[in-house]
């Protein structure tokens, strides 16, 4: 396991939670009620971003990589 690979995908995991969940929350905040099924659809999509991170950077030099292949 590439160690610096993974950590690189927590980073980039952890930059799309910070920038997606933030407005969530405060409009959350803002109505007085938490969506739940919308935090959750973010928290999915960053585990797919943390996902085809970690996939793309362990791929050979020349070859694309992660879920997309692009």
């Amino acid at each position: 396991m590439n160690k610096e690979a993974l950590i690189e995908a927590l980073k980039e995991s952890g930059r799309v939670v910070l920038l997606a969940i933030l407005p969530l929350l405060i409009a959350s905040v803002e109505k007085g009620e938490f969506d739940l099924k919308a935090i959750g659809v973010v928290a999915g999509l960053a585990f797919l971003r943390f996902i085809d991170k970690y996939l793309h950077l362990n791929e050979k030099n020349g070859v694309s990589g992660g879920l997309t292949r692009f």
